[in-house]
């Protein structure tokens, strides 16, 4: 559009059905269905100035949508494994749609290496979040609409390669790499007066949205700091590969919890995996020997609540840690 300057611009239009017709063996009344019938025009568009050979500025908006699980639909109970928990989906559910706009600042070292830094923003209209409610002796999980979220916040993002020369034969072979990157974000729930949700329990009613969700509630699944750093290193010749990856989540929201009491809440925690590749050759067919080692420091699974100090643990278990070989043939 300038020199230096240049744009990409689109509009996508889309159109959707989305039904679950849910079947109640014991039953000869079907469960209540809900057909998602919408059409969409869904524009988004980029300009980027590349005012330096390795360096540029992007800026995007865009709007997107996210429809809704078939299982997070359909009215009809599973017991999750993992979490001993009932859930049920519920048939009222409504696609989210997404506003999208970010600023990305970016420096190209070679091909494949860079340092960005970004900051986006997100206004989601009736993201899609789980309840929990009380169910006899346990606990019932379902979803709804949430009225409203806002996201934002910041990310940096750096990789390198390095090939040393310190004089020591196995280091100065290899091919090294540095990669590494952290986001920060903000995400809340809106809720004002007059909001309302349409709770499977409601059966089709509407439902104050501030009986089941606190405004300015942490959004669910997303943590506040995220990081990952990978270290390793690769050599062409004789077709070595090893990777260490840590990885950090903070605190993030997995439930709203049964009425008056506080939300569920999991942490993640720090996790260590180990991959190494190591090709060779045998009877002129190209083979490769892989090794697969996650969760190395045993990271467990950890939800809870928490109250004016007190935590309460719901669900607590070994993640474990696993082991894979692996031997593939090219042809």
């Amino acid at each position: 559009i300038m020199p230096l300057v240049r744009a990409t611009v689109g509009l996508r239009y889309e159109t959707g059905e989305q039904e679950v017709g849910a079947i109640d063996l014991f039953s000869a009344t079907r469960p209540a269905t809900q057909r998602l019938d919408n059409e969409y025009l869904l524009p988004a568009a980029t300009v980027t100035w590349n005012f330096a050979e390795d360096q540029q500025l992007r800026v995007g908006a865009s709007k997107t949508i996210a429809r809704p699980q078939f299982r997070e639909q359909a009215p009809q109970l599973y017991l999750d494994p993992e979490s001993d928990r009932l859930f049920i989906g519920n048939p009222y559910l409504v696609d989210s749609e997404l506003v999208n706009i970010d600023g990305r600042y970016e420096r190209y070292f070679d091909r494949g290496q860079f340092f960005t830094l970004g900051a986006f923003y997100k206004d989601i209209d009736k993201p899609i979040e789980s309840v929990v409610n009380e169910s006899g002796s346990g606990l019932q999980q379902s979803y709804l609409n949430a009225p409203r979220a806002v996201l934002y916040g910041a990310e940096v993002e750096f990789k390198k390669f390095f090939e040393p020369s310190f004089g020591v034969g196995f280091i100065d072979a290899q091919r090294w790499l540095v990669a590494a990157n952290y986001t920060w974000s903000k995400a809340e729930v809106v809720v004002e007066d007059g909001d309302v949700v349409f709770p499977r329990t409601g059966s089709g009613l509407s439902q104050p949205a501030s009986n089941y969700i606190e405004d300015g509630g942490r959004l669910q699944g997303q943590s506040e700091h995220l990081a990952n750093v990978q270290f390793g290193f690769e050599n062409d010749e004789t077709r070595t590969q090893a990777t260490f990856l840590v990885t950090y989540a903070s605190e993030r929201t997995t439930a709203r919890g049964p009425a008056g009491q506080p939300d569920f809440v999991q942490d993640p925690g720090v996790n260590l995996d180990f991959t190494f590749r190591q090709g060779f050759e045998v009877w002129g067919r190209d083979l490769t020997f892989g090794l697969e080692a996650r969760n190395l420091l045993g990271a467990e699974f950890e939800e809870y609540q928490e109250l004016g100090g007190s935590r309460l643990d719901l669900n607590r278990f070994e993640l474990g840690r696993s082991l894979s070989l692996s031997l593939s043939a090219r042809f």
